[in-house]
């Protein structure tokens, strides 16, 4: 006899992630990053959360990265769709208003 189960499968929360590595003479505007893109990204992308997360120097050590943004979605195909939308175009043109520094990107999920 099978049991059907009356649960919903729930899709798995992903993250993207957006890696400012420093270098010297490297340009980013924390104040217009802050108050501009970042609730640009989060309208476009529909983030559900994004924690920012600043370099900082360890002594006489520069911070080998300026910034990294973790934004988090409720899932994989939320994600995609946000990447799928027109209006990243705009998006990736902005980050030229605020750094010269080539991000890296990593896409995640929580273990």
């Amino acid at each position: 006899m099978a049991i059907a189960s009356t649960a919903t499968a729930q899709a798995s929360p992903v993250s993207f992630n957006v890696i400012y590595p420093n270098h010297p003479g490297a340009k980013f505007d924390t104040a217009y990053y802050k108050a501009s893109h970042i609730p640009l990204v989060m309208r476009v992308m529909g983030a559900t959360r994004v924690t920012l997360i600043e370099g900082v120097a360890r002594g006489a050590t520069p911070a080998p990265y300026l910034m990294i943004a973790h934004f988090e979605f409720a899932s994989q195909a939320a994600l995609d769709a946000g990447l799928a939308k027109p209006e990243m175009t705009a998006l990736r043109a902005d980050v030229a208003k605020f750094t010269d520094i080539s991000p890296t990107t990593m896409f995640g999920k929580p273990l």
